[in-house]
This record gives C-alpha cells, sequence and structure tokens, in this order.
C-alpha cells in the first residue's frame, strides 16, 4: 500500500509540474516556507526507503523556484540527519534480535567490515551519503551491527546528509535553468 501511495504521491506532483511552475510553487509556500518544508520532508520522507524520491523532487523544484540551494541543504540534510539518527539508535536496539534471525552470510559481510578501520569505514559512509541520494536505511543498519558509536558518526552523517541535498539542490537549479534557456 505505501509503495502505491507513493507512486501516487510522485504521479500528482509530475502532474502538477505539467500546470504549474516552480516558481509558481515556491512564491505560493513562501521562499521561507520551503526550508520548513524542506525539513519536514526530510524527516519523515526519510524514515521510508521509497518516500525519499518525493523529497529529492521537491528539493529539485524548491531551489528551480528560487529557494537558497544552500538553505535548502542545511534544512534538508538536517532533516535526513534526524531520520538516520533515529533509524540509527532503532537499529542499534534491535541488533541482538536482528542478529539471532538473520542469516550467516550477512554476519560473515560484518565480520568483515570490522577488520576494517574505523575512519575508514567513516570515510566510506560520507561518500555513499553525500554522493549518492539512495536510502541510508540498510546502512544505518549495518552501522549498529558494527557498534559504531554515534558520537563517531554523528559529524559524517549530518555533514554527507547536508552535501547531498545542497548537490540536488544546485543540480536541480542549473538544469532547470538550462532548459529555460533552450
Amino acid at each position: 500500500m505505501r509503495i502505491c501511495l507513493t507512486s501516487l504521491e510522485d504521479t500528482a506532483f509530475v502532474l502538477i509540474s505539467i500546470y504549474v511552475t516552480p516558481k509558481e510553487i515556491v512564491d505560493y509556500i513562501g521562499v521561507e516556507n520551503t526550508y520548513f518544508v524542506s525539513f519536514l520532508l526530510a524527516v519523515f520522507g526519510g524514515l521510508s526507503t521509497v518516500t525519499g524520491i518525493s523529497f529529492f523532487t521537491s528539493v529539485v523544484a524548491f531551489s528551480s523556484g528560487g529557494a537558497n540551494p544552500f538553505f535548502l541543504g542545511l534544512f534538508g540534510g538536517l532533516g535526513i540527519f534526524i531520520s538516520d539518527a533515529i533509524f540509527f539508535f532503532v537499529a542499534r536496539y534491535s541488533v541482538q534480535v536482528l542478529r539471532e534471525n538473520i542469516k550467516p552470510v550477512s554476519l560473515r559481510l560484518v565480520s568483515k567490515m570490522e577488520k576494517v578501520s574505523p575512519s575508514l569505514i567513516l570515510f566510506g559512509v560520507y561518500l555513499y551519503i553525500g554522493l549518492t541520494p539512495l536510502p541510508n536505511d540498510i546502512l544505518m543498519i549495518a552501522l549498529a551491527f558494527l557498534g559504531i558509536s554515534f558520537k563517531r558518526l554523528a559529524p559524517v552523517l549530518l555533514a554527507g546528509s547536508v552535501t547531498v541535498v545542497m548537490l540536488v539542490a544546485y543540480s536541480g537549479e542549473i538544469i532547470f535553468n538550462y532548459f529555460l534557456t533552450l
């Protein structure tokens, strides 16, 4: 049911964007409110793997409509950070249940990751979170399995989340403005 609902949300967004420009959307919501909406969409959209697409689509629309990509990155990145932190702590406290029910192949992967330097793992986490708009849920579960300290993870998670939203916002703005000049 959730997949269908998300597909309906995405379809509705596409249909709306045919008749309404991003500038009109931002004018209707208000530039200052787009940052708050971006934050809320990131927090609640990030709690589900499927709804992340709607969040990034809205960031592109807001930046194309005149919202500042830097502020979209800050507020949206903070929202993703909060969502991922919630998911991390749920996974952290569920590790014992998951360890008992998960297949040994997955545990072998985690045991191999335990041999890698924590700094290298954190660098990989930044690259994954900061440069790809892919869901972070499975990564948070793996990091909880590894027992990574949230104090060490938090700065990397926040920096990566802000980076990816800024990249999407700036890219969306550039691409949309390019198509306007054609």
